[in-house]
């Protein structure tokens, strides 16, 4: 249920009052609400306008929700006949007014950097580099590898915190003795010895196999215990079982948009002036635009930057107005996903690491009358 529609007519993307503002010029009548909207206008926008995520035709407009007699919420568009395709980011009703977490707003200004990125994008249509329709074309591009793409998540979601309680097992047990050496009184008398170590080996004994799926990531450097690994935990609970797309199918597209994105964060005064302007997902959108149109051909994309940089500052806001696509969101957090699925690896139930090392190490204290436990780690 998107904010703003595209009109094949008219080619360039517009909301529900800029549509209906149109529509009355050029029928001749005035435009007084959504909820008197002449039976024509309804046909008309029904074949005119495309979902601007699945671009199916049908739009239906849905009038503005009030709250104690004030607007609480922007009119909307919804396609019901013959409705969204699958996968599509506007098929939920969780969409009614708001953009997707993988588009972009150009329409939005809300600090000096989304200023900033709308500039550039407004100079871009203005000088010809690219146009309302060229950003629709990518969104269709960018829907089509999606359905083409797509990859049912079975991933578990208890295999993050499994794994990172493994990892912790594994370095709280340096210092324990070498495997295959007899704990002895003489051994556990040593005023040093370390009991939490000890216990930590003699539980990861148990995990050998999920040791060498432990080193296996490593090897493969899997950076699953950062914040994309927390957030790849998190996407596996929310789709599981659901087939969603692979990103990975677009690396070479992901590193060149990083690439650019990084350039034109450092070489444009407005997003340097801006801290991690690099890095945001409007600049991560403009930068895929510009590749996009080239081909992906960066030298190209580099050359219409500099073409814009060089005259932005002047432009017609007017020309903002757009709905940009950043196709790499959540980029590496999918593809720490994937990764992870493809091991294939399997939690086993009922196993509470932490549990059983505080358990060992009582154990041991007891068998050999040391102190008891203090500080459980």
């Amino acid at each position: 249920m998107p904010l703003t529609a595209y009109s094949t007519s008219q080619p360039g993307e517009h909301d529900v009052d800029q549509i209906l503002k149109r529509l009355s010029a050029q029928f001749g009548q005035p435009y007084t609400s959504v909820d008197a909207i002449p039976e024509a206008w309804r046909d008309y926008l029904r074949r005119d306008l495309q979902c601007p995520g699945c671009f199916v035709t049908g739009a239906e407009v849905v009038r503005p929700a009030a709250k104690t007699g004030r607007a609480s919420r922007q009119s909307f568009f919804r396609f019901t006949t013959p409705g969204h395709k699958p996968h599509c980011e506007f098929g939920s009703p969780e969409t009614a007014n708001a953009v997707p977490a993988n588009m972009v707003s150009f329409s939005e200004s809300r600090s000096n950097l989304t200023r900033a990125v709308r500039e550039l994008v407004c100079t871009g249509i203005e000088q010809g580099v690219f146009s309302q329709v060229s950003i629709r074309d990518m969104r269709e591009w960018f829907f089509n590898r999606k359905v083409e793409s797509l990859v049912v998540v079975t991933l578990d979601p208890r295999l993050h915190k499994w794994l990172s309680d493994l990892q912790l097992a594994v370095f709280r047990s340096t210092g324990a003795l070498p495997a295959g050496v007899t704990l002895t009184p003489e051994i556990a008398a040593m005023p040093e010895f370390d009991w939490h170590a000890e216990a930590a080996r003699r539980v990861m004994e148990r995990y050998t196999q999920h040791r060498a799926n432990m080193q296996t990531i490593q090897n493969q450097r899997v950076p699953m215990f950062g914040d994309a690994g927390k957030r790849a935990e998190s996407l596996a609970q929310r789709f599981q079982g659901q087939a969603v797309f692979d990103p990975t199918v677009l690396v070479d597209e992901y590193r060149k948009t990083c690439s650019l994105a990084d350039f034109i964060g450092h070489n444009y005064a407005p997003l340097k002036a801006a801290k991690g302007g690099s890095g945001t997902v409007s600049v991560l959108a403009f930068s895929a635009l510009l590749l996009f149109i080239r081909g992906w051909d960066i030298s190209l994309a580099i050359a219409d930057f500099a073409k814009i940089a060089a005259t932005a500052g002047h432009s017609n806001q007017d020309l903002g107005n757009v709905m940009g696509l950043n196709p790499f969101h959540d980029y590496e957090a999918w593809r720490i996903l994937k990764q992870m699925q493809d091991l294939n690896i399997v939690v086993p139930e009922n196993v509470d690491i932490k549990s059983e090392r505080m358990a060992m190490e009582v154990e041991l204290r007891a068998q050999f009358g040391a102190p008891p436990m203090l500080d459980p780690a």
